[in-house]
């Protein structure tokens, strides 16, 4: 699982390397390679991140250069003109030892003849080993023309002793460091790293998924950065993937029966429990990050109450509903001009938000829809308003 993680952090931490020379390449995870970048639909590179939790050598017998090869050796065998249209790349925390084919091969190799003596290195331990978990890749490797060995190592780049899980993030915020002011940079990515997590899965789940623009990216970090330097409250990935197949069972809460007590509709129920678990997930994200002023999130509160009284008096003024047939009717209707309400949360208009924190001052009887659900339901909740 660290792995599979390290490989989604690693390709935000190279992509916003990439955006600075070449901002208009895409990359995509586990498409073309683990890692890929592209342009058009086609690679331009391929990276194979390792990541170990324990100290590891990336030496001539290692299993996981061994891996990499035969997907390497196999794509190559298959279309010997890959390495002339692409850059091949390891990146791992384990380490090159001394003399090794991986030390020879990385970025800015040691000498004019390193490869060559990278491709005797490995020959002979693709020979030598007897190893069962690597004997695919040494067949593959082997199985290539001289030739198509050689431009495959002309075509590689080892980076080793790679920055851990952990150090990837801190060399994320450093790199962003000038993008948020003082002190906020780690809520910066915090906040990019929830939207890149959520590419990256659409990425993993769906093989037909676009591949991320690294201009998308640019876009994304402008746009958290500005929101910091402005004072914006921002959208968490946390409220945005609250989903109606995974909401919890919750009829027993109060905000439901307040719905049900008027016989409002059950998809209307449906979309108003999805209103309100966003809601929550939000206001509660922007209550731990410290991102709400002074009082902000009761005065948004007493708000929605006033303009809740001010509606319900006004649809009494031309008579209070008698038969239980008329309160129902009248809940309803309050019910679903509370659902329409736009009253923006600072600079946040979003639909679900006001709704969702309609249906939170529902549950704790601060609001109803049924004239009579103060008795129907209770006080409410302690310090809120009737």
């Amino acid at each position: 699982m660290l792995g599979y993680l390290y490989q989604c952090r690693e390709a935000l931490l190279l992509s916003i390397l990439e955006t600075k020379s070449q901002p208009g390449l895409s990359v995509s995870i586990e498409r073309f390679d683990d890692v890929a970048f592209e342009h058009n639909g086609t690679a331009t590179e391929h990276l194979q991140l390792k990541h170990h939790v324990n100290p590891a050598s990336l030496s001539d017998m290692s299993v996981d250069l061994w891996k990499t090869l035969r997907i390497w050796s196999e794509a190559i065998a298959a279309d010997p003109q890959l390495p002339f249209e692409r850059r091949f790349t390891i990146i791992t925390t384990a380490l090159a030892p001394n003399g090794s084919a991986a030390e020879l091969l990385r970025a800015v190799r040691p000498f004019a003849d390193a490869e060559k003596k990278a491709l005797a290195l490995l020959k002979t331990a693709a020979t030598n080993s007897t190893s069962q978990e690597t004997v695919a890749g040494r067949k593959a490797f082997l199985a290539l023309s001289d030739q198509n060995q050689t431009n495959l190592l002309a075509a590689m780049r080892i980076h080793d002793n790679a920055p851990s899980i952990t150090n990837a993030r801190s060399e994320i915020e450093e790199q962003l460091f000038f993008s948020a002011p003082e002190g906020k940079v780690a809520d910066l990515v915090d906040h990019l790293e929830g939207w890149w997590f959520a590419q990256a899965v659409n990425c993993l789940a769906d093989s037909n998924a676009p591949a991320i623009s690294l201009l998308a990216l640019r876009a994304k970090i402008d746009e958290i950065a500005r929101a910091f330097r402005n004072n914006e409250l921002l959208i968490s990935p946390e409220a945005l993937a609250v989903s109606a197949s995974a909401l919890p069972e919750s009829d027993g809460r109060i905000f439901v029966r307040q719905m049900r007590c008027v016989d409002v509709a059950e998809e209307s129920i449906e979309l108003a429990k999805l209103d309100f678990y966003r809601a929550t997930a939000q206001r509660s994200t922007w209550a731990r990050e410290n991102a709400l002023l002074d009082g902000e999130a009761a005065r948004y509160d007493a708000d929605l109450v006033e303009r809740w009284k001010r509606e319900r008096l006004a649809r009494e003024s031309s008579g209070k509903p008698v038969s239980d047939g008329e309160k129902k009717s009248f809940g309803r209707d309050l019910f679903h001009w509370a659902s329409r309400a736009q009253a923006p949360f600072r600079n946040r208009h979003e639909q679900w938000l006001c709704a969702g924190s309609y249906q939170i001052l529902a549950d704790g009887v601060t609001v109803g829809w049924h004239p009579d659900h103060g008795n129907m339901f209770g006080a409410p909740a302690r310090g809120q308003a009737a």
